[in-house]
């Protein structure tokens, strides 16, 4: 199918803008685990300083033990990407999995600032505010493609620190608590205004490689994004023994109707039949500007039989819409085969049906 390529059709679209932010949230998720595991284990000998030994060490175990379930999350999220099991039609939910599994070890980590630490309570929650906001400012870049997840993780860390200060009433500890509320609320207004930047520089990125592997006239894919789509499509279909198929179509007399009503007017029947081609396929089709006027079809766990459905289903839409023909040719690949020779047996084919007559196509044989 077509690509988007332009950023406000890129910001509309939100599966694939989600699938970059939501990656880049996980990937910056796996370096900021050695982050929060430095936090721990330093905060974990503060406690055992500042109040005791049987305080810090249950207190290190239950962390590290909630962080489980969410290393075990970006543990399956990275194998599934690599896997090509995750797409953009189904990566939000894990956004959602991020958020819940962060709940537990957040609010766990947070724990700290209740413990009683007795004489040395203002300094353990100087060293603890000192940490937080340490942690604060590596989450801004680790979490920042996901307000949700990185609002949970300031909220669970700062308000029980804030709410502690408050609660003892005394002088010392609220003039901390002031200066952790004028912080909040500061870091508060940033995130926003990051998250902001941070997405239009990924829906400016997509923008960007959408153009390169775009048609600028008819917004189908070029010969780049074919290739791209073909290094990972040929190994998984001989992986799972699932064929596709590739259909090679040419408009008939294009010369002619050039020289009949114009360069512009053949520009503009050039992006009708990419319209028709894109609406009588799939999604997870590939429509392709090949020439000029040239069109190829990539279509994935497709029979040879269910490509000719397709393709009777193009020539009655082109029929009805406009008053042109085109001849094609129609290939299904086969282990023996490599991509260029199977797109060399359907130029047979659409050779074959030019010399035929035109207004036809032809089955390459299996």
């Amino acid at each position: 199918m077509g690509w988007p390529y332009n950023l406000v059709n890129i910001k509309a679209q939100n599966p694939e803008l989600d699938f970059e932010r939501i990656s880049v949230l996980y990937e910056n998720t796996d370096v900021g685990y050695f982050g929060i595991a430095t936090g721990v284990l330093f905060f974990g000998y503060i406690i055992d300083q500042l109040a005791n030994v049987q305080a810090a060490i249950p207190w290190i175990i239950v962390v590290y033990i909630a962080y489980i379930p969410r290393i075990i999350l970006s543990l399956r999220f990275a194998r599934k990407i690599k896997n090509k099991e995750i797409t953009p039609q189904n990566v939000k939910p894990w956004e959602n999995h991020f958020f819940y599994a962060s709940i537990v070890p957040f609010l766990c980590f947070s724990s700290a600032v209740f413990i009683p630490y007795g004489q040395n309570e203002f300094t353990a929650l100087l060293y603890y505010a000192v940490i937080v906001m340490t942690l604060i400012s590596g989450s801004i870049l680790t979490y920042s493609t996901s307000l949700p997840a990185i609002f949970l993780f300031i909220n669970a860390s700062m308000l029980p620190l804030i709410a502690k200060t408050f609660w003892l009433q005394e002088a010392l500890f609220n003039v901390l608590g002031l200066l952790l509320v004028i912080a909040y609320l500061l870091i508060s207004r940033l995130i926003p205004r990051q998250n902001k930047l941070l997405v239009e520089n990924i829906a400016l990125r997509i923008e960007n490689e959408h153009q390169s592997l775009t048609d600028p006239l008819t917004k189908l894919g070029n010969r780049r994004r074919l290739y791209l789509l073909i290094e990972t499509l040929v190994p998984s279909s001989l992986r799972h023994k699932d064929p596709f198929s590739i259909v090679l179509l040419d408009i008939d007399n294009f010369k002619l109707y050039n020289d009949e009503f114009g360069h512009s007017a053949g520009d503009d029947l050039l992006v009708q039949v990419s319209d028709i081609l894109k609406d009588c396929s799939r999604d997870q089709d590939l429509v392709v500007r090949y020439g000029g006027e040239e069109f190829l079809l990539v279509l994935p766990s497709t029979s040879l039989e269910s490509a000719q459905i397709l393709v009777d289903r193009i020539r009655a839409a082109i029929k009805a819409k406009t008053n042109i023909t085109f001849s094609g040719g129609i290939a299904v690949h086969s282990e023996e085969l490599s991509f260029e020779q199977l797109v060399n047996k359907a130029d047979q084919c659409l050779y074959a049906a030019k010399s035929g007559g035109r207004d036809r196509y032809l089955l390459a044989e299996t």
